[in-house]
C-alpha cells in the first residue's frame, strides 16, 4: 500500500491509537465507532507492514516500530494543525478555545483575576487553564500543545520564542501594627528581626537576600522556610516575622500586611513570556499573547 492511497484520517487514528493503546478510547477521542477504529487499525497495519499494537495480557501495547514512529508522527500532525490554524480567521467573540498558561504561583496570583476578567469581556465562551510551573516538563508541554504560553523567570530555552513582559522588585512585608512598621528600617534592624524565606524547591534557608547580605558582611535569622510566596502573607500577618516578597504580590495583601522598602539593594527579576515557534503565527495564539502582554504592561 502506497502512502498516497492513505489519508490524514488514518494518521490521526494512528496517533490516537499509539497515545492511548486502546481501540475504544482512541475511537472515543476521534468521535468514531469502535468497529470503524478497528478497521482503521487494520489498514494501518497493512500500510506499515507491522502489527503496531499487540496484545500484552489484557491490554494492547505499541510495538517498537510504532514507538519509533510516534514522535515524528505527532510533530507532523501538529505542524499540519498549525498550518490550518494560521490560515483561519480567529474571532474572540465566538471562540470556545481553552487557553492554557504555565506560570509560577506568584505570577498566577497577580494575573489570574485580571486575565479572567479581560478574557471574559472579549472572549466570553473561551476557557482559561492555569497550569503549575514544572521546569523539567515545561518545554514538553509547549512543544506538545498541552500548554500555550509560559510566564517564567530565568529559563534559557534557545528553541523558544520569548518576550520580556514584566520587571519586578522586592520589598518587605510585615503584619499591620508590627513594631517596625512605623520605623525607617536600617540594615541592623532588618537583620535583627526574625524572617520567613520562600524556597520554591522546598526546605531552603538561604536565598538571594542572604547572598546580598553576605556581600555586605551581614546576615539574618531565617526561622521559617515556605515553598510558596502565597503562603507567606497569612503567616506574616499572625507573627512578628518579616518576609521579602515581589512588590506586586505585596500589593494584593494590603489589608493584612504592610510593605516597606529594603534597606539594601537586592536584584529584581524579569518575567518572560515563552511559546513554541510552531504557534508564532497562529491567530488565536497571537490574540492570547497580546492580551497577556497588555495586561502585564498595565500592572
Amino acid at each position: 500500500m502506497d502512502m498516497k492511497q492513505g489519508d490524514l484520517g488514518l494518521l490521526m487514528a494512528l496517533d490516537a491509537l499509539l497515545e492511548h493503546e486502546s481501540v475504544s478510547i482512541a475511537a472515543d477521542r476521534l468521535g468514531i465507532s469502535q468497529p470503524a477504529m478497528s478497521a482503521q487499525l487494520k489498514r494501518l497495519r497493512h500500510l506499515f507492514n507491522d502489527p503496531l499494537l499487540t496484545p500484552s495480557g489484557r491490554h494492547l501495547v505499541a510495538t517498537s516500530r510504532a514507538r519509533a514512529l510516534q514522535g515524528d508522527l505527532r510533530r507532523h500532525l501538529q505542524d499540519l494543525d498549525a498550518l490550518v490554524r494560521e490560515n483561519n480567521a480567529f474571532d474572540a467573540a465566538t471562540t470556545q478555545k481553552t487557553f492554557r498558561l504555565i506560570a509560577t504561583d506568584y505570577v498566577h496570583a497577580i494575573v489570574a483575576n485580571r486575565l479572567e476578567k479581560r478574557v471574559r469581556s472579549s472572549a466570553p465562551l473561551a476557557r482559561l487553564a492555569f497550569l503549575p510551573f514544572e521546569p523539567r516538563s515545561m518545554w514538553a508541554a509547549l512543544e506538545g500543545d498541552t500548554a500555550d504560553l509560559a510566564l517564567v523567570t530565568g529559563m534559557n530555552l534557545p528553541d523558544a520564542r520569548s518576550r520580556t513582559v514584566l520587571s519586578e522588585t522586592f520589598c518587605i512585608i510585615m503584619r499591620s501594627g508590627h513594631p517596625l512598621s512605623d520605623l525607617n528600617l536600617t540594615l541592623d534592624t532588618f537583620c535583627a528581626a526574625r524572617h520567613v524565606l520562600i524556597s520554591p524547591e522546598g526546605g531552603g534557608f538561604v536565598g538571594a537576600v542572604d547572598k546580598a547580605l553576605s556581600r555586605l558582611g551581614a546576615s539574618r535569622h531565617v526561622s521559617v522556610s515556605l515553598p510558596s510566596f502565597l503562603l507567606a502573607p497569612a503567616l506574616v500577618a499572625q507573627s512578628d516575622a518579616l518576609c521579602v516578597v515581589p512588590g506586586r504580590l505585596a500589593s494584593l495583601y494590603r489589608e493584612t500586611t504592610v510593605s516597606r522598602p529594603l534597606p539594601f539593594d537586592v536584584p529584581g527579576f524579569k518575567v518572560d513570556m515563552l511559546w513554541h515557534p510552531r504557534r508564532h503565527n497562529d491567530p488565536a495564539h497571537i490574540w492570547f499573547r497580546t492580551e497577556i502582554a497588555d495586561l502585564m504592561k498595565a500592572l
